[in-house]
């Protein structure tokens, strides 16, 4: 007879077992299941979010250059060649992707930015207005995860962002240079309708 209990107690710890797995897996899939469109649910996080308005001087250095940019009582204007027409248009849509980044992953306690190439970025980029300044470092790619490291104002958190932040924020000058087709549609008169 104990014999006889001590199996049928083994079977019931199994079944315990197996159930909890099941239980874990089901919640697991839960939490990434598709919504009613059918799209699974990834988490954000938002790395950076602020006014692109109040940003009156942009400094960017990355693989195309350094780029500084002032807002004037006229649009941004370039510290380098202040003869430059600049595109405020391109300004404010670059503005617009830098000052509002949302991250997929968010790993926080980081003591070692070099594990992420954040001591040496690939892009770092400075928005600043009145006395407000914030720093934003794009380290290495990593292929398996599909993004790039992200820190901002050196604190120890990194973020995992699409490659599109990468793209968006990192600019050359000729990116903001007024093209003559820009110039010339400035000139032209609205048409009256």
């Amino acid at each position: 007879m104990n014999r006889k209990k001590r199996t049928q107690l083994i079977i019931l710890f199994i079944l315990l077992l197996i159930t909890a797995a099941a239980f874990g897996a089901l919640k697991g899939y839960l939490k990434n299941a598709p919504d009613e469109e059918g799209e699974a649910k990834e988490e954000s996080y938002s790395a950076l979010a602020i006014d692109s308005s109040q940003v009156t001087d942009i400094g960017l250095i990355g693989s195309k250059g350094n780029i500084n940019l002032v807002r004037t009582g006229e649009g941004f204007q370039s510290t380098e060649d202040e003869s430059l027409a600049i595109d405020d248009s391109a300004v404010e849509l670059f503005l617009s992707d830098a000052c509002s980044i949302t991250a997929s992953m968010k790993i926080e306690d980081v003591e070692d930015m070099s594990q992420y190439g954040l001591d040496a970025p690939s892009v770092n980029l400075t928005l600043q207005w009145d006395n407000n300044m914030y720093t934003v470092k794009l380290g290495d790619y990593n292929s398996i995860i599909g993004g790039y490291y992200l820190n901002v104002n050196d604190e120890n958190t990194v973020y995992v962002v699409s490659s599109s932040v990468y793209y968006a924020l990192d600019k050359s000058l000729e990116d903001f240079k007024l093209t003559d087709v820009d110039e010339e549609s400035e000139a032209l008169p609205e048409s009256e309708d």
